[in-house]
């Protein structure tokens, strides 16, 4: 009987193959695993690490530098030689951003059952950390131009969760009360309705309360309203 149970809980409909160190056979027997995503490289590196802000300013300084020497007359080798190292730098920085959005992208895993949603992060050491469905009082469902989607989670309490810990898995700009966010999903519409029928089922969460600028997850968010 064990042993159904645990090849039924290795299904997960619509989720991506990401075995999170077989977390649907280490869930209770109630528990169930529906859903699991990951964030896109390019959405942690330009959303949460700035990358274009970082490249913008490296190039500003670059550019002033080299021009202020230019415009001073300085000879061709020093302010190539200068400008031959800022360059440098600012790839070698460039390339480290790039580096762990590369690595945050590949080790965080999020991970929805019908009682919570758990949040895999850590480059160096991977932690858990768990939030019950019914503690989310709503969420919020941003699309962006690159095709990928931030749900921003409000929890009915957030005094223990800290920010570095979460981070970057954490809504920008917003420390009390915290955020916790599932960034950069490619699946965001299915990660928006999953996690919206999920939450009502364990708390008092409405549909309704899942605010998007994606028209078709807003219209089908509200349909059950009418039906009320």
């Amino acid at each position: 009987m064990k042993e159904a149970l645990k090849k039924e809980k290795k299904v997960v409909r619509g989720a991506a193959p990401l075995n999170d160190a077989n977390l649907a056979e280490n869930l209770p027997t109630d528990e169930v695993l529906i859903w699991q995503g990951r964030p896109e490289a390019t959405a942690i590196a330009i959303r949460a690490m700035y990358l274009w802000y970082v490249v913008a300013y490296l190039l500003g300084l670059v550019v002033l530098r080299t021009g202020y020497l230019i415009m001073g007359d300085a000879p061709i080798s020093e302010w190539s030689a200068l400008l031959a190292w800022q360059s440098l730098a600012s790839l070698f920085i460039v390339g480290v951003i790039v580096g762990l959005a590369a690595l945050y992208g590949k080790t965080t895993i999020y991970s929805l059952t019908n009682r919570r949603l758990i949040l895999r992060t850590g480059a160096a050491v991977p932690i858990h950390v768990n939030f019950p469905l019914e503690q989310i009082a709503s969420a919020d469902l941003k699309v962006f131009s690159d095709g990928t989607g931030d749900i921003a989670l409000k929890l009915e309490n957030s005094d223990k969760l800290y920010w570095l810990l979460l981070w970057p898995n954490v809504r920008s700009w917003w420390v009390r009360p915290l955020q916790p966010l599932l960034r950069g999903l490619r699946d965001f519409e299915l990660a928006a309705s999953t996690l919206a029928s999920a939450a009502k089922a364990e708390s008092t969460v409405s549909l309704g309360q899942f605010k998007s600028d994606y028209q078709d997850i807003s219209m089908e968010a509200q349909a059950p309203q009418r039906a009320q």
